[in-house]
């Protein structure tokens, strides 16, 4: 009897297990999940806490983790600093431009005034767990799950259930890795780390406990030697080149150690082990654990960067007191403290915004997406906009750097475009949401970024124009290089960077009201930056003031010179997007000053030139001209520039009817469906255009042609967060907007989205708003005043205004009823 009754009691706990395993194995809509573990990196699913990044391969055999940690980056402080001056021969090229000679002043600009490539952001290495041979593994299961920041993989061996659960906690600074059987005795593994840095190093500091310490390379070289030499820049390079221009000996892309004078940053990887049951060895190569009943891993990474004006070799902070410390912080907390720590800290960004745009299929993630182009699934856009979502978070907290091109995740030693910041659309679109999605901790980073650049840039703007203020152009780094990079001046000559990004500490000012932030942090930055600006600008012949020396960002143009032969050129003056970006900042700061009571003399001078910056011109098609004079087109490398005034500018509206329609027809010209960040782009315009298919179309090109099986933005073997975020803010965009003063609900509502609901979108002026439609109507909308204040609204054409206390919440309907509640 006893023994049926235990049969019969083991019997029902199989099958309770097998039935909770069943039942986790149906994925919420907010789940990326896989049937077979990553193969390459770009199936790999990404953890960041801001500052810690990890890629999980889920292999069953072998468990690849790629580590990133934010300030890994080759080279250290001044590497870029070259004897750049452009003063002795501004007029010259000035004149150039003005006597149409543009492709020689592009040459000029290209030889004398550009300067050399910029740091490449590192990968750490691989974090590898080696299990005992697996063959037959059933059941498989991988998954990131974005409501809790969780990624977990399942699988069946021999009867018995596996599972690892992975997070990177921002609260407690750290990976944590939990593996667990349903059977005893059953975890066994060997740890390592590998890297593609060859300085790296284990030692075990205790029984449970292995550190790995490498360096990263002093220089690392994102161009060829034959580029370096087709532009005769060799002298740029004295790592690699001796003075007559001929290779040293020793010469390579990437240089280590002695061979580049002890130069690169640091890194420390501290390992701990923690079993119930079981054994923990060290070895050579790291950590064995064997027999087992689970095992939890936490990982402390950490690197000599002490910021970014001090060498990380020289002057570099210690990493291993920053890991022992991290580590002696958690050691002792039980897993489920560690767990809900971290889901409660990222679900307080999270939770804030909820889209549904429908029932997701029970399908994987990647076979979704292969049938996107032909099948609708309306509830990955809906995952793709909250992806984006969980990007930002998981790499932009506050105390960490910004996101660069590829956020906190690479693989590459030399990443394409080095993957640091590439300034001239691309960082700046990473923050599009950020504010919208309510978001705007996750902001802070960049605002960090541009106080350090004020450093760096008002040094280049003193040093290579003798003007005050700052100055960016079209890259920096963690070394907050602020030069000009080398290759032609199509791509490299643009100092209107720090203009731009200008543009959001303002944004963050409309969204928060936070007078404070405005005063401290926000005003001086973008004052110093109109100051360089104010002195940059210069007399275009007639009256006006303009940019002198300009170029509408990797695009260029076909002329007749005075031959009368057909040339390309990229280099003019008062290009569209420089005369958007100058008049934005222009008056913003003049608001600012005038909010704070500050700098009246200043304001007045910025407003006398604002009075003269040339108007938009429009060309012979009706199409917003991007240059300051129509030319021949050359096929755009990128398609967006002068886009700008109408998004994410706020230049161009309704109210502007004739240059609301020139942008129409320019992005109606211009209009690709080929993915990425331009799509991101082109769709955001779309929506402020108020063309909701377009804007659709264009959304949708980025899942349909740039969207990895990971759901990371891309191309081949490319990885952009552009056109992750990018996508994101357009989502936004179709469902509302705020930037004219009054808060459009619905703008521009796809057919695609028939019904749906979203909660907790923001709109200027502190305005958290939710909205259920269905019918491709408004049913509802549900409208909270974080900071009170008049609150215009406008739903097709119906308008209302809100005179709203901080607190107030309001529902309205579809003809803009209101009742409070």
């Amino acid at each position: 009897m006893l023994r049926r009754t235990f049969f019969a009691l083991a019997s029902s706990l199989t099958a309770l297990r097998r039935t909770a395993f069943a039942q986790v194995q149906r994925p919420g809509p907010l789940t990326l999940w896989y049937r077979q573990p990553a193969l390459r990196w770009l199936e790999a699913v990404p953890l960041g806490n801001g500052r810690l990044g990890a890629m999980v391969f889920g292999g069953p055999a072998e468990e690849r983790i790629v580590l990133n940690e934010d300030t890994l980056y080759s080279d250290e402080p001044g590497y870029r600093d070259l004897p750049l001056d452009v003063s002795p021969d501004l007029d010259r090229v000035s004149a150039m431009i003005r006597n149409g000679q543009y492709k020689e002043a592009g040459e000029f600009i290209t030889k004398h005034w550009m300067g050399r490539a910029q740091a490449c952001y590192q990968p750490l290495g691989d974090l590898c767990l080696r299990f005992s041979p697996t063959h037959d593994v059933a059941n498989y299961h991988r998954e990131l799950d974005l409501t809790t920041a969780l990624a977990r993989v399942r699988y069946v061996y021999s009867g018995v259930r596996f599972e690892r659960e992975f997070f990177t906690s921002y609260p407690d600074n750290l990976l944590a890795i939990r593996l667990t059987a349903d059977a005893p005795g059953r975890i066994g593994f060997q740890l390592s780390l590998s890297s593609p840095h060859p300085t790296l190093q284990a030692a075990a500091t205790s029984a449970n406990e292995v550190t790995f310490n490498g360096q990263l390379p002093g220089f690392a070289l994102r161009r060829e030697f034959d580029f370096i030499e087709s532009f005769g820049d060799q002298r740029k390079y004295p790592e690699i080149y001796n003075s007559d221009g001929t290779r040293k000996p020793n010469a390579q892309r990437v240089l280590y150690g002695d061979a580049i004078g002890g130069r690169g940053m640091k890194f420390e990887v501290r390992v701990q082990a923690q079993t119930e049951g079981g054994t923990v060895t060290t070895s050579p190569a790291g950590l064995i654990v064997q027999g087992a009943n689970s095992a939890l891993l936490l990982v402390a990474v950490a690197s000599s960067y002490n910021g970014f004006d001090r060498s990380p070799s020289r002057d570099g902070a210690d990493p291993a007191p920053k890991n022992r410390a991290t580590l002696a912080a958690a050691t002792g907390k039980p897993y489920a403290t560690l767990r809900n720590a971290h889901v409660q800290d990222y679900q307080s960004l999270f939770q804030r915004v909820e889209l549904d745009l429908g029932a997701a299929p029970n399908t994987p993630t990647d076979l979704r997406l292969r049938a996107a182009a032909t099948q609708p699934d309306t509830a990955l856009d809906a995952l793709h906009f909250q992806f984006g979502r969980y990007l930002m978070i998981a790499g932009s907290r506050p105390g960490s750097q910004p996101l660069n091109l590829q956020g906190i995740w690479n693989v590459d030693v030399i990443p394409p475009w080095a993957g640091a910041y590439t300034t001239n659309i691309n960082i700046q679109m990473n923050y599009w949401p950020a504010e919208t999605t309510n978001l705007s901790e996750c902001h802070e980073p960049l605002f960090r970024m541009l106080g350090e650049l004020t450093a760096t840039g008002g040094k280049v703007a003193r040093d290579m124009y003798h003007l005050p203020g700052w100055v960016l152009h079209h890259n920096t780094t963690i070394w907050r290089d602020a030069q000009p990079v080398d290759n032609l001046a199509l791509y490299s000559f643009w100092p209107l960077a720090g203009g731009w990004f200008c543009q959001h500490l303002w944004e963050h000012y409309r969204f928060t009201h936070d007078r404070d932030f405005l005063r401290a942090r926000a005003y001086p930055i973008m004052k110093a930056a109109a100051e360089f600006y104010s002195g940059w600008l210069k007399d275009d012949g007639s009256g006006r003031l303009t940019t002198p020396v300009s170029t509408s960002p990797e695009n260029a143009f076909y002329y007749t010179d005075a031959a009368g032969a057909r040339q390309q050129g990229s280099v003019a003056q008062g290009c569209t997007l420089d005369l958007a970006i100058i008049r934005e900042l222009f008056r913003n700061v003049i608001e600012s000053a005038r909010l704070l009571g500050l700098d009246a003399p200043f304001r007045e001078k910025l407003a006398s030139q604002l009075a003269k910056l040339p108007d938009y011109q429009v060309g012979q098609r009706g199409q917003l001209l991007e240059y300051y004079k129509e030319f021949e087109e050359y096929p755009p490398r990128h398609d967006t520039s002068a886009f700008y005034p109408l998004y994410p500018g706020t230049e161009i509206t309704p109210a502007t009817p004739r240059l609301y329609e020139a942008e129409r027809v320019l992005v109606t010209r211009r209009n690709k469906s080929n993915g990425g960040w331009p799509g991101a782009w082109v769709s955001n315009c779309w929506s402020r255009l108020g063309d909701a298919e377009r804007a659709y179309a264009a959304f949708r090109s980025i899942l349909n042609r740039s969207t990895h099986p990971n759901f990371f933005n891309g191309t081949g073997a490319i990885y952009q967060i552009d056109g992750n975020l990018g996508g994101t803010a357009a989502v936004v965009e179709m469902l509302l907007q705020s930037h004219t003063g009054e808060i459009h609900l619905l703008p521009a509502l796809p057919k695609a989205w028939p019904q749906g609901r979203v909660k907790g979108l923001v709109a200027r002026g502190g305005f958290e708003v939710s909205m259920e439609w269905s019918g491709s109507r408004l049913k509802e909308a549900l409208i909270t005043a974080r900071l009170g204040g008049a609150c215009r609204l406008r739903y097709g054409a119906k308008t209302a205004q809100l005179d709203t206390q901080p607190g107030q919440r309001f529902r309205l309907t579809a003809d803009l009823a209101s009742e409070r509640l």
